[in-house]
Order: structure tokens, then sequence, then C-alpha cells
């Protein structure tokens, strides 16, 4: 069976337009919430990673300041080693200079000619020497041997005068050497042995 229904339509009521206005208000208002509280909990979210990231890379920090603080310590150990180096090695290249200035002494000695009294040297490498030799020119020729030698700067004679030993009229003297390092390039295959 077919039903009919003759009534009529129930018309629904209308909204006015003050009331629409405040429908559309409300949903915009609660369009605008949802967006806001999305956005909240998003940037809560990343101010949360952000956190975690600043902990992290602070404790990373940390870590790389007592590396570095570790590192630090090891280059100033390790300054400090080659200056130690530096050192046994200016003393292991100057040890062997007094040797090599008394050798000077005595290489250019003439035979039984000039004698030695006394020999004084200095830590700065100055010699000095008192004694006595046959005669002016011996000692002459001597100091003038000893001023070709590398390892001698300079020779300064303070005194000669005449002295009698045992009959003899000997010459006495006293003069004083400024020995060093030679000068690069001074060096003849002979000293360098």
């Amino acid at each position: 069976m077919i039903k009919i229904n003759l009534f009529p339509h129930s018309k629904r009521a209308r909204l006015k337009p003050a009331e629409k206005q405040i429908i559309l208000g409300l949903g915009l208002v609660l369009c605008i919430s949802l967006v806001c509280a999305v956005l909240i909990m998003w940037s809560g979210n990343r101010v949360s990673s952000l956190e975690k990231s600043v902990a992290r890379l602070e404790e990373q920090r940390h870590e790389l300041l007592q590396q570095v603080r570790h590192n630090n310590e090891i280059k100033d150990k390790m300054q400090q080693m080659q200056s130690n180096i530096r050192a046994i090695k200016d003393i292991r290249t100057i040890q062997p200079l007094p040797v090599r200035y008394i050798e000077t002494l005595v290489s250019n000695l003439p035979d039984q000619r000039i004698w030695f009294e006394s020999m004084d040297l200095d830590p700065d490498g100055t010699l000095e020497i008192r004694g006595v030799v046959l005669d002016n020119q011996v000692f002459a020729r001597y100091v003038d041997d000893l001023r070709q030698s590398p390892y001698v700067h300079s020779v300064n004679t303070r005194r000669t005068s005449r002295r009698q030993i045992q009959d003899l009229d000997l010459v006495e003297f006293d003069f004083r050497i400024q020995a060093g390092e030679p000068v690069p390039g001074e060096l003849t295959l002979q000293d360098s042995s």
C-alpha cells in the first residue's frame, strides 16, 4: 500500500542574518582555536626537540672542550720537550768546544820554545794564558798562528817582559784569547774531522 502525505511540508525556520553571523563566528573561533591548539602543540614539541638538541650540543661542547684542554696539555708538553731537545742539541754542539780551544792552543805551539805556566778557561770561551817563550819573534808567530784558527775570535796581548830563568833570558807573556764557535763556512776540512 502506498501512503500519500497530503499535509503541507513543514517549512524550516529560516535563520536570521544575525544568527548566521553568530554561528559563522563561533565556527570561525572554533577553527582558529583548533589551529592555535595544533600550533601550540607543534611549537611545544619543536621547543622540546630544540631543548634536547641544545642539551646534546652542550654535552658535545663540554666533551670537545675537555679534548681541547687535553690536546693543549699535550701541545704544551710537546713544546717543552722540543725546548729540552733544542737545549740538549745546543749543549752537545758547544760541549766539545773547550777541547777544540785547547787543541788549537797546543797544535800551534812551536816545539820547546813556549811554556805555559797557567791557563784559565771561562764558560764564555775566554782563555787567559801566562807563560814564557824564548823570544818575541816566536811569541808573535804563535799569536799570528792562533789568529788563523776558526775557533779563535780575537787575541789580546796584555803584557810581555823579560825574565831571567836559570841564566836564560826569556820573555814572559800574558795574553787573553776570546774563543768561540767558528763562523759558518770558516771551518776547513782538517778542522771538521
